[in-house]
């Protein structure tokens, strides 16, 4: 075997186990992070829309000409 050959095959393995900590440490750390960051927004549309409703009904604009 040629030692271009060795270096093909020790990236293979090299690039397999990149992939795998992505699949496993990064990809899992991004979903959670992104569920965090949907109910923090969700919260927070909650409480601007009770805001609103404390509020009452808005009137509507005055016509533009």
């Amino acid at each position: 075997m040629t030692r271009f050959e060795q270096a093909g095959r020790t990236i293979d393995r090299e690039l397999e186990k990149l992939r795998r900590f992505f699949e496993t440490e990064v990809k899992p750390t991004t979903q959670r992070r992104a569920v965090q960051v949907l109910r923090a927004a969700s919260k927070r549309l909650t409480e601007l829309a009770r805001d609103l409703e404390r509020r009452g009904p808005v009137r509507p604009s005055a016509k533009k000409k």
